[in-house]
């Protein structure tokens, strides 16, 4: 309504609890179809059943097609995920972004993956990273980080921090995240320690 796409707003007030990629998808959606329920709840719509179609090609991939289309059931039949899918607001945008980028994780450190599978996994991984802190912030980053550091303690495989593409893969993140932060910093100076500080830290 503003015309104003970098700084978000709730009833023509600053709001900056969240990022704004699904502010942006929402209004794509309402451009295309109208401000309708429809609309509103077209991107948790999507990102869920995106992410059952992502687990299933993945899983279909790695152990074959009757445990891609058990995972897949398994997921797309979870009532909270169902559930998710019809709510408007930023949970199932994260959840899909955050599965995307274990996917490609997985895919990439898989044995027998050759260098070039392992470094497009990764690539995928990292840009979903990027996506997920521009869903709902730095909880994007931190819970692929941390499921990624428990798996390599408890399976004993250290090894794989050297296979994450750290230069090529910081690259892929902050082109994809770092823009709008920088640019909602720059127009609103309180934005920065709003949102890092008492969003994150003081929460």
């Amino acid at each position: 309504a503003s015309g104003d796409w970098v700084s978000p707003r709730l009833n023509g007030l600053l709001y900056f609890e969240k990022p704004a990629l699904q502010y942006w998808a929402t209004a794509i959606g309402f451009e295309l179809f109208g401000a309708n329920a429809f609309a509103a709840r077209l991107w948790p719509g999507l990102t869920s059943a995106a992410a059952v179609l992502a687990l299933w090609l993945v899983a279909h991939a790695r152990l074959g097609a009757r445990a891609g289309a058990i995972a897949a059931c398994a997921l797309g039949s979870s009532v909270w995920w169902i559930a998710n899918g019809h709510f408007l607001n930023l949970d199932m945008g994260l959840a899909f972004f955050t599965t995307l980028a274990l996917l490609g994780f997985w895919h990439a450190q898989r044995d027998g993956a050759s260098p070039g599978q392992t470094r497009a996994g990764m690539w995928v991984a990292w840009g979903a990273m990027a996506c997920a802190v521009l869903s709902k912030g730095l909880i994007g980053a931190l819970l692929p980080g941390a499921v990624l550091a428990i798996w390599s303690v408890l399976a004993r495989d250290l090894g794989v921090w050297r296979r994450m593409h750290w230069g090529s893969g910081l690259a892929i993140f902050f082109a994809i995240a770092a823009p709008w932060f920088v640019v909602v910093s720059a127009r609103n100076p309180d934005f920065a320690r709003f949102f890092f500080v008492h969003e994150h830290f003081e929460r």
